[in-house]
This record gives C-alpha cells, sequence and structure tokens, in this order.
C-alpha cells in the first residue's frame, strides 16, 4: 500500500505491518485482507511466503496483483529471521506482525498507533486474542489476561502474557536492541522478556486485537519445552530464573525419571532450581531407587487384596 506521511496538521505514522505465511492456503486470503482492511489507512505492508508447499504463494501473487502490497517469496528461512529481514525494509515508524493463519480485529491498528503516540515511553503495546477454528467460527482460546504494564518478573513467574499476534512495537527499539533473537524460535516471549529486563515498557491492552485460529496444525499444538527453556536460559543469572523454572517445569524431574532419563534427571536435579515436591522431586526419587518391577507387584497385590481375591 502507497504510505500517506500526514493528514492535515495531525501527523500520522507509518505502521510496517508484516505478514509471514507457511503453507496457510486456506487461511492466508483472511489474514491479508485483515491487514488491507484496517480502519487505520497508513500501512506499509509486507508479506513473506517462507517455502511454502501447498497453494499459499499462488493466492499470496494474486492478492498481490490485486492490493499492490511488497510479496517475497523465498525458502524457509524461519519465522524469526523473515521477521529481521522485514525490519531491514521497515519505512515506518511501528512495527507489528501477523501470522497467516490469524486474523486481525479491524481497529488494532487504530488503537495500537494511538496508545503509542500518545504514550512516548512505552516500547511496546500488546492486547488480548479472542479463539476462532479452521471454519472461523468462535472457539474456545485459553490464556492468561493481564492487562497493564507487563514486569519482567511476572514475564518470567507467569509466562507469556504478550501474544506475537497483537504485538506493534517502536521500529527504532527494535532496530537498538539489533532486531528479534534469532537463537530463540519463539519471537514474543523473547521479545517481551528482552524489552523488560532491559528497562523498556511493555503494556498489555484489555482490548481483543486479534483471532487467533486453531486448526490442529498450529506450531504451538506440539510441546514448547525445548523453545521455552532456549528463552530461559538466556536469563539464567537473574534472580527471576527460579520462578520461570519452577513455573514451565513443575515436574520435570519426574518426567525425566518416569522415562528413563535417570542421569539427565539428576543433572537437572543438581543444575536447576527443580522444585521439591512429592509429586515432583519425591516419587522422583522412590522411581529412581526401587525398581519399577517391584512397585508394579506391589500394586497388583495390592489390587487384588482390595478385591477380595485370596493373596498367595
Amino acid at each position: 500500500m502507497t504510505p500517506i506521511p500526514a493528514m492535515g496538521d495531525i501527523e500520522s505514522p507509518l505502521v510496517t505491518a508484516v505478514l509471514v505465511c507457511w503453507n496457510h492456503e486456506r487461511f492466508v486470503r483472511s489474514a491479508v485482507l485483515s491487514a488491507l482492511h484496517q480502519t487505520y489507512a497508513y500501512i506499509q505492508l509486507i508479506v513473506f511466503d517462507n517455502g511454502s508447499t501447498d497453494g499459499s504463494r499462488i493466492e499470496l501473487e494474486s492478492l498481490c496483483k490485486e492490493y499492490g502490497f511488497t510479496l517475497i517469496c523465498q525458502g524457509n528461512v524461519g519465522l524469526v529471521r523473515a521477521l529481521n529481514m522485514a525490519l531491514a525494509l521497515a519505512a515506518g515508524r511501528y512495527f507489528a506482525i501477523l501470522s497467516t493463519d490469524d486474523v486481525w480485529l479491524s481497529e488494532k491498528t487504530a488503537k495500537q498507533v494511538a496508545f503509542l503516540e500518545a504514550n512516548p515511553d512505552v516500547h511496546l503495546v500488546s492486547g488480548q486474542v479472542d479463539g476462532i477454528d479452521a471454519e472461523g467460527r468462535p472457539a474456545a482460546r485459553h490464556q492468561l489476561e493481564r492487562p497493564g504494564e507487563a514486569t519482567f518478573a511476572d514475564l518470567m513467574s507467569l509466562g507469556c502474557y504478550v501474544y506475537g499476534p497483537t504485538i506493534m512495537c517502536r521500529v527504532q527499539t527494535l532496530r537498538e536492541f539489533g532486531g528479534f533473537d534469532e537463537s530463540m524460535r519463539i519471537e514474543d516471549y523473547s521479545l517481551a522478556l528482552r524489552f523488560t529486563h532491559a528497562g523498556r515498557r511493555v503494556v498489555v491492552l484489555p482490548d481483543d486485537l486479534t483471532l487467533y485460529r486453531s486448526h490442529g496444525k498450529n506450531w504451538t499444538a506440539r510441546s514448547i519445552d525445548s523453545e521455552v527453556a532456549e528463552i530461559g536460559r538466556r536469563f539464567r543469572q537473574t534472580a527471576e530464573y527460579a520462578s520461570f523454572y519452577r513455573h514451565h517445569f513443575p515436574l520435570e524431574f519426574w518426567r525425566l525419571v518416569k522415562n528413563g532419563h535417570k542421569l539427565r534427571a539428576l543433572k537437572v536435579l543438581w543444575s536447576e532450581p527443580v522444585p521439591w515436591t512429592w509429586i515432583n522431586v519425591g516419587r522422583g526419587l522412590v522411581r529412581m531407587l526401587i525398581p519399577y518391577t517391584l512397585i508394579r507387584m506391589v500394586r497388583k497385590f495390592i489390587g487384588k487384596n482390595s478385591s477380595g481375591e485370596p493373596v498367595g
């Protein structure tokens, strides 16, 4: 879209909106149109196709021909790398991101620009998400709603409530931080922690800004424990790391022992702030010290005895 730099005496800052697609043929049109049909007009739209193997690229090329935004088709370099490529091209004052299986509500950009313009000491603003299913029907979306100032301590102890598809941040601040951290695969949590740890203000609006689509093939539908652990290790030397670990991995010792990784479990027990609870360390140590075959025999014995059957 052609940016319009000003309207009368009131400056209307340009927003760089970045959409990244990978095999979202069914949903990409809705996502792109939601960015194009914002009530706020001054948007530089950059769309990436990250090596889609379905019909996403054909759909995007058709949309690009119709609406005239920047389209970059490339191999799958990953979401975070694509965002940094977009940052290098960004002409806007503000930077917003959207996966092409989600949808922006029409007033998202206007609300966030107004907030950032009125609060020059805020560097990142996000909001709430509603849920939809693959067909666009309302669906449950379990999320932590915590509007207001987001602090480093809360983000470490409660988890991420600064949701990627609702984020808008200052381009200048992003560039000062060297862009998104490409060693991390979760862009929103990592960015919010980096900003707040460095003393930059992050605010979560109470408004619903984005429709998050659950369709069974979401990247976060699988376990993302390893990605979360990557983020935490960056802040290992902080006082808040213990609360981070205990929030995200409350049963890690037990899980490792149960799956037969006893040496790894002992290393975790030695090196991490593991919660010393019965259901985690207590039963984990019991499982390590007593052969599981013996535990099964005892359970079988107790089961037979309680049923009234003769034992022995």
